[in-house]
């Protein structure tokens, strides 16, 4: 088989992932040149050469790729911070190794106010009513707080959003973060202290998660997801990251029929040809849109879009594609990506975390051990089955540590729903240590939630 040498950029989401998947290739053998913010097991047992970068340095991973250019074909990132500081831009000049990711100009994490904007021109149908704020506007805390009760009055049950994510603010739900119109001003009030912040319509609906690959040309919608973002089971619970995922065997979800799902990629695909403009865009190249999507009483809305794959939904894609990942990227780099292919199964990722992960006030755990070694043998014979995927673990002194987020993605992949969802269980229960996950991420009980509330809601006369 052709070697071919990968260059992985990961912060330990899904990085384990994405290797995992190249190392399915039939037609090639790749050789992985990873740099990453901590010794994941994982991807440390799987490369060819290793490199540590704990706050990822631009200059650090250019270095290393420059290095290793004359053996490395393309490379592959898991996190945002990579894309939105340019990273393709910066290696793909200096290093000369191609990224298969998005340039900076279209890494639309940057700004939720410029993604707004942006819907404005391209997909104004998706937009939810919003207004922007930016602190400069107001020369006092009166003003500001004055103009945010002007909006709730078009706006009276609103999400509150920083615009910057990479500031570690939070976002802000009505009905779940705060219920009173003092209590939606205070957390107001505190983002905008910090920068520009976007109050948003809050959408009664049911999410997914709808992600499209390019080559800057083509566009390929992929098979639709759904995430858990609260941390306690029943949705309740601060906001994570995320905590588990799934897909069906179908490019729908069980509570959607497969005319919402033809409607939500063609109107997708409309949209990215506005945004594209005539030609290619080179720029538009890799995982070009992962967009959160409220299904509503009236169609959907866009809630944020993101130009990388969602944290554990990315993770269901990866388990279930068909095609040869290596081929893929080629595909992608080379402009003739046209079809991808996954299977007709379900996979379930079930998140196994540090006890202390979502809760709020609560101080990080000591340095604490975590033993994977009876889950990842039940995986080595399970026939691809279960995933035993490492994501915020290290390894110190040949032991693995807890990190504080998301310490494992345990992948459960059948024919159902309901089968992938046990062995993902099954799954965590082999892990040894102090962790906790959802056991009702993808549950019958779950789904079916979801399909009487979008029923519903679809029948309610008037609103949105």
């Amino acid at each position: 088989m052709e070697r071919v040498g990968i260059l992985i950029v990961s912060k330990c989401l899904s990085g384990a992932a994405i290797m995992d998947t190249f190392r399915r290739s039939e037609e090639y053998s790749p050789e992985f040149y990873v740099v990453e913010k901590q010794a994941n097991p994982f991807l440390l047992r799987g490369a060819k050469l290793h490199r540590v970068s704990p706050d990822l340095d631009l200059k650090a991973v250019t270095d290393f790729a420059k290095e290793h250019s004359n053996r490395i074909a393309f490379g592959l990132t898991d996190t945002e911070d990579f894309v939105t500081a340019g990273g393709r831009d910066v290696l793909e000049m200096e290093a000369k190794v191609q990224m298969v990711c998005v340039s900076r100009d279209y890494a639309l994490e940057q700004s939720k106010a410029d993604q707004r904007l942006l819907f404005d021109r391209i997909f104004p149908e998706a937009n939810p009513a919003y207004a922007v704020f930016d602190p400069r506007r107001y020369g006092s805390r009166e003003g500001a707080r004055e103009a945010f009760r002007r909006v709730l009055r078009r706006i009276p049950f609103p999400v509150i959003k920083p615009d910057a994510p990479e500031r570690g603010a939070g976002v802000g739900v009505w009905g779940s973060d705060f219920d009173t119109i003092e209590d939606a001003e205070a957390f107001f009030l505190n983002l905008l202290a910090k920068g520009r912040v976007v109050v948003e319509e809050r959408v009664e609906g049911e999410e997914s998660s709808f992600h499209a690959i390019s080559d800057g040309r083509h566009f390929i919608p992929l098979p639709l997801t759904r995430d858990y973002k609260r941390s306690l089971e029943n949705n309740a619970g601060s906001l994570t990251g995320g905590m588990g995922s799934y897909r069906g065997p179908k490019n729908s979800l069980p509570f959607l029929s497969d005319s919402d799902w033809e409607s939500l990629a063609d109107r997708e695909e409309r949209a990215f040809r506005k945004w594209k403009g005539r030609g290619s865009r080179p720029g538009l190249r890799g995982v070009v849109l992962y967009d959160a999507i409220m299904h509503a009483r009236r169609g959907f809305k866009v809630l944020e879009r993101n130009s990388r794959g969602g944290n554990t939904e990315f993770i269901n894609l990866l388990t279930t594609l068909e095609d040869d990942f290596v081929d893929v990227c080629f595909r992608i780099l080379d402009g003739s990506l046209k079809r991808v292919r996954f299977s007709s199964q379900a996979s379930v990722v079930t998140c196994a975390v540090p006890l202390t992960y979502g809760r709020k006030g609560t101080p990080p755990p000591p340095v604490q051990r975590v033993d994977l070694f009876h889950a990842e043998k039940q995986a080595d014979d399970s026939g691809g089955k279960l995933r035993v995927l490492p994501m915020d673990v290290r390894v110190e002194r040949g032991r693995t540590m807890l990190g504080t987020s998301r310490a494992v993605a345990v992948v459960g992949v059948a024919d159902g729903i309901e089968e992938a969802r046990s062995i993902s269980g099954d799954g965590c229960r082999l892990i040894r240590g102090p962790i906790m996950w959802r056991s009702d991420i993808a549950s019958r009980a779950d789904i079916e939630r979801s399909r009487r509330h979008l029923g519903a809601l679809r029948r309610r006369k008037g609103g949105r």
